[in-house]
């Protein structure tokens, strides 16, 4: 679907923003692109679309290279890739069906074809009661539906998220992922999330590229990166805990094989120790819980804990 080879970009000589970047996003997935502020996420994502040029390599999507397209290629190209934004970008003046219907009304789509698209939209983000209400009546979750909306009214194959959830309150931001994560699944459209939430990264991607500096830090499935994240990912990951004084400090993880096990029972209770426990979390990861615990283990009970976790296969991390 989407294949990225060398690829670099800089706004001036001293100022490269990515660099020699080379993946795939394969048709129908859910791709996330994460990293801190600055690190090349939205210039990237734009790359796809012909927003941003770039000075070296190659962007192919859907078997068209696009610094090779010209005006009419690039039109087409982004009829086929609908983009969701931070701050919604939609038109105050016009009201909710208006909005979805505008890119119908600029590509010349017959009256009664358009209302049709339109209508089947506005059920499909739960906002067919909504269709006369002004932009500006609405909550940002029910924008940022409108602005989903929008963005598939020409049928795109793929969908870019720049952002997308960003400006949204927790519980609004599960259920605009929610609703992303059921259009990939019904319609089969591609995703691309560009975000520095790994709680969004969690809850929808499969697989994952981590951006810093500009370079490809990581990439590869999301529970794998989440159960030896490098040291770029490990901040998305896990959070700051007060450490025991004394002791070793072992982040266990919870992988899905083994997230419904009562592993820290069975352990204390196999090898006759105790531990501390310092901190963890559970996380959704799409359609499963997945989580780790931050458990303190005495100098002495140190070898025979982590013999019993090489000989249980347990994915394990001794803290420094």
């Amino acid at each position: 679907m989407i294949r990225v080879r060398d690829l670099e970009k800089c706004y001036a000589p001293a100022r490269p923003v990515l660099k020699g970047l080379r993946f795939a996003i394969e048709a129908g997935e859910v791709f996330g692109i994460v990293g801190r502020s600055g690190a090349g996420k939205s210039t990237l994502l734009r790359c796809f679309n012909g927003l941003e040029t770039y000075q070296g390599g190659s962007v192919e999507v859907m078997g068209r290279q696009v610094k090779d397209l010209d005006s009419a290629g690039l039109k087409a190209l982004r009829q086929d890739m609908g983009m969701i934004f931070q701050h919604f970008s939609l038109m105050s003046r016009k009201n909710v069906y208006e909005n979805v219907a505008f890119p119908l009304h600029i590509w010349h789509t017959p009256k009664d074809r358009a209302h049709g698209r339109v209508m089947e939209l506005l059920e499909l983000v739960g906002l067919t009661e909504k269709k006369e209400e002004r932009i500006q009546n609405l909550s940002g979750g029910q924008k940022q539906r409108v602005g989903i909306a929008r963005a598939l009214a020409l049928n795109p194959k793929v969908l870019l998220c720049d952002e997308a959830t960003s400006a949204l309150d927790p519980d609004t931001t599960v259920t605009i992922l929610d609703l992303l994560l059921d259009i990939n699944r019904r319609l089969g459209i591609t995703i691309v999330v560009v975000t520095h939430q790994m709680e969004v990264v969690r809850r929808i991607c499969g697989r994952v590229l981590l951006l810093d500096g500009g370079r490809n830090v990581a990439l590869g499935g999301v529970e794998d990166l989440f159960l030896a994240p490098p040291l770029g990912l490990e901040k998305f990951v896990e959070q700051e805990f007060t450490f025991v004084p004394g002791g070793t400090n072992i982040r266990l993880m919870f992988p899905r094989s083994i997230s419904q096990q009562a592993v820290i029972t069975t352990m204390a209770r196999d090898l006759g120790v105790g531990f501390s426990i310092v901190g963890g979390r559970l996380d959704r990861y799409r359609d499963d819980v997945l989580g780790f615990l931050i458990i303190n283990v005495a100098d002495q009970d140190l070898d025979a804990v982590l013999g019993y976790m090489r000989e249980k296969h347990l994915h394990w991390k001794v803290l420094p």
